[in-house]
C-alpha cells in the first residue's frame, strides 16, 4: 500500500512551547527537554526516509528519553501516541493551538 506525503506542517512557536513542558515519559523539568518527533510508530505519520513527521506530531522528552527513543526503547516508543494527544490537549486547553475557520489549525 502507497501513501501520498502530506504537507509538513511547520511551527517553530508551537515547537518552542512544547520544549518548555516537563518530558512526557519520566516527568522531568531539568532545561533538556526537546520536542521528539513521533518516530518509527503509525507509518506514514511519523515520516519515513528523508521525511519528517509534521510538528503537530511531537511529545516533549528530555535528553535521556529522547536518546533512548531514538535507540529504540519500547518503553518510550510504544507510548508515542498517548504523549502526543496529551501534548495536543494541553495545547488545545491553553489556548495554544486553536481552529482558525478555515479548517487549519494553528498557533495563536
Amino acid at each position: 500500500m502507497s501513501f501520498p506525503k502530506d504537507k509538513r506542517w511547520v511551527e517553530k512557536k508551537y515547537l518552542s512551547w512544547v520544549k518548555d513542558l516537563p518530558c512526557s515519559n519520566c516527568k522531568i523539568e531539568d532545561g533538556t527537554v526537546v520536542p521528539h518527533h513521533l518516530k518509527h510508530r503509525l507509518s506514514p505519520f511519523s515520516g519515513g526516509t528523508g521525511y519528517k513527521a509534521s510538528d503537530w506530531l511531537v511529545m516533549p522528552l528530555c535528553h535521556r528519553c529522547h536518546t533512548n527513543a531514538h535507540n529504540g526503547d519500547k518503553d518510550v516508543l510504544d507510548w508515542q501516541h498517548v504523549f502526543i494527544f496529551d501534548t495536543l490537549r494541553l495545547a488545545f486547553n491553553e489556548g495554544i493551538l486553536g481552529y482558525n475557520g478555515d479548517r487549519s489549525y494553528k498557533p495563536k
